[in-house]
């Protein structure tokens, strides 16, 4: 087959990969070319180019926003909160995919249940609970609320994934005299990282993009998190953008490193469950 005629078949493909490359690209690029324009510019042409580029609009709203604040504050609630639901989801998971009963079918239906659940239907009981227990302020607080609303999903997935594992591995383990929890940490929590990870990057966006719980319960100024300082540009009657865009840049730039950097154990973590079943 020739050059010519091999391109010519993969042509089509190739052109419905650059129209879904401009797609999904074409809105950051956008959101770039918004955080580099004053509010002159955003109001004269918002789709455009402006000639000039105001490099200055990063600085600004970092010391205006205290973003290094913001962005320690949601590091440390972001990756606690979702190593946790690793930790404690993939525990609880292990003995509800392997044991049978009518106990374990209906406490796996009692954390399945938990995802129809909506967050702010619980808001005031959250609230009068932390606060009686002197977290209502704290981001230890919020830590075990993303904690309790993530294990529902963690819980699913991890469950769904054990039962696909052999349980041959296990019983050999156990023979050698193994323990229930050296079975757990030394055979099935290593082979359950692609589902960890994908689990680990699907907890990280929920916690660091939710706006609803840091808001109304680290709603100050040295518990802030990076969206609240996002929101710090809102006004009542007009909006600072040459300060919100960049600001926005800033807090979506640590999850699209994230994503790079673990996006093929992402792939490993779905092809995995594609295969087994």
């Amino acid at each position: 087959m020739s050059l010519d005629r091999r391109l010519m078949q993969r042509l089509p493909k190739l052109l419905l990969l650059l129209l879904f490359t401009f797609v999904y690209a074409y809105p950051l690029f956008m959101l770039l070319s918004f955080s580099l324009k004053n509010n002159g510019s955003m109001y004269a042409n918002p789709l455009g180019l402006s000639g000039e580029f105001h490099w200055g609009n990063y600085s600004e709203a970092w010391s205006r926003s205290n973003f290094d604040v913001a962005l320690w504050n949601s590091v440390t609630i972001t990756f606690i909160s979702a190593l946790l639901i690793l930790l404690i989801g993939s525990m609880a998971a292990y003995p509800l995919a392997r044991r049978k009963g009518k106990g374990a079918t209906l406490l796996q239906g009692f954390f399945v249940a938990g995802l129809i659940v909506p967050m702010q239907l619980n808001l005031i009981p959250l609230f009068k609970l932390l606060h009686s227990l002197g977290l209502s302020r704290t981001p230890l607080g919020v830590i075990f609320l993303y904690i309790a609303f993530g294990m529902p999903l963690t819980v699913f997935l991890f469950s769904g994934f054990i039962r696909s594992l052999p349980k041959e591995l296990e019983e050999a383990a156990r023979i050698d005299g193994c323990s229930g929890a050296g079975i757990f940490f030394r055979i099935v929590l290593p082979l359950m990282k692609p589902i960890g990870t994908t689990v680990f990057i699907l907890q990280f966006l929920t916690i660091w993009n939710d706006f609803f719980l840091p808001v109304v319960f680290l709603n100050t100024e040295k518990l802030k998190t990076v969206q609240i300082a996002v929101y710090s540009f809102v006004g009542q009657y007009a909006n600072d953008w040459s300060h919100m865009f960049p600001m926005i840049v800033l807090s979506v730039a640590p999850v699209l490193a994230l994503y790079v950097f673990l996006q093929k154990y992402i792939i490993a973590g779905i092809m995995s469950g594609a295969v087994k079943g």
